[in-house]
């Protein structure tokens, strides 16, 4: 897979994974063990979200206590609305 762009409630969300993640992860000198889930790089307007995934294969984001989610675009979806509710 490439690179996955998708707008949600004005916000854009990238989610990068395979050679597209590593070869940006390379340009912004990410090094390979601060990567996210599998490789996979998720952005929400920009802002990096390091993402991990737990033992049943659902994704989960570093700072935030979320119910696992089943892909990072779902994970990016639910915090995106956690924001808009702090707004």
């Amino acid at each position: 897979m490439a690179e996955q762009r998708e707008t949600y409630k004005g916000r854009e969300i990238i989610l990068r994974t395979g050679a597209e993640a590593s070869t940006a992860r390379a340009t912004a000198g990410i090094r390979e063990d601060e990567a996210g889930a599998e490789g996979t790089e998720l952005y929400i307007d920009g802002e990096r979200i390091f993402t991990v995934r737990d033992a049943g294969g659902k994704y989960i984001a570093s700072g935030f206590a979320f119910d696992p989610q089943p892909s990072p675009v779902d994970l990016a979806k639910k915090i995106i609305d956690y924001r808009e509710t702090g707004e």
